[in-house]
């Protein structure tokens, strides 16, 4: 659980040493976030529809390996 917020904590010091180098790569980081965020929530119906497509079918390797039962070969 600490690692999420250390995760926080570091992308909070990334940001505050973009500001300090200039503004305008603080107004350029601030739009390309805003542009990603608008980007997933215009994809994420569309992945969604994939993903349940896709349920249950994994390809030609399995999610969860068949493993045998103790005592068997």
């Amino acid at each position: 659980p600490y690692t999420g917020y250390l995760t926080l904590a570091f992308l909070a010091a990334v940001l505050i040493m973009i500001l300090a180098d200039s503004p305008w790569t603080l107004l350029a980081t601030a739009i390309a976030i805003i542009l990603m965020v608008a980007g997933w929530y215009a994809c994420r119906d569309r992945i969604h529809q994939i993903a349940a497509t896709r349920n249950g079918h994994t390809g030609t390797a399995p999610v969860i390996a068949n493993r045998p039962l103790p005592g068997r070969k």
